[in-house]
């Protein structure tokens, strides 16, 4: 074997080292590539529950959003009820400090005095009753507010 013969084997040898090298490099990728695909599905496949079920949580917040409007739409309506209701009262209230206040009311107290007077075994007498078949005066009237603001 010449020298030149001895290059040509050394240099074949080599090169068929290099090309089993790179089909085995090549192999290596291959099935790297195929595990990185399938990966890829996997995750895809995840994403779209992911995203199936974050469509859902947003539905359901939604449903729940519009629940909590009719709510505070029915809350608003209470509010405004109970407003109206309670200026109703104060006027009925004021009404009733007004008629208390008034003649009705002296009348009234004056009648529960009497009938409480009675009940008690006391035996009053009304203005201009007769007691003993002789009529007594009319009670002397106080004078009025107004007339002694006058």
């Amino acid at each position: 074997m010449s020298l030149t013969g001895a290059a040509a084997l050394i240099a074949a040898v080599s090169f068929a080292v290099l090309a089993c090298a790179g089909v085995y490099l090549a192999v290596r990728f291959t099935r790297i590539l195929g595990d990185a695909a399938t990966l890829v599905r996997e995750t895809r496949a995840d994403q779209q529950a992911l995203f199936t079920r974050a469509n859902a949580a947003v539905d359901r917040a939604n449903a729940q959003l519009d629940r909590t409007e009719t709510v505070a739409a029915s809350m608003d309506e209470l509010g405004s009820g109970v407003s109206e209701l309670a200026g109703q009262v104060s006027a009925l209230a004021g009404m009733g400090r007004a008629l208390a206040a008034g003649p009705v009311g002296r009348a009234v107290a004056y009648g529960v005095r009497h009938a409480v007077a009675l009940r008690r075994g006391g035996r009053r007498t009304l203005p201009g009753q007769l007691v003993n078949g002789a009529e007594l005066p009319a009670a002397r009237r106080r004078p009025s507010r107004e007339g002694a603001a006058r």
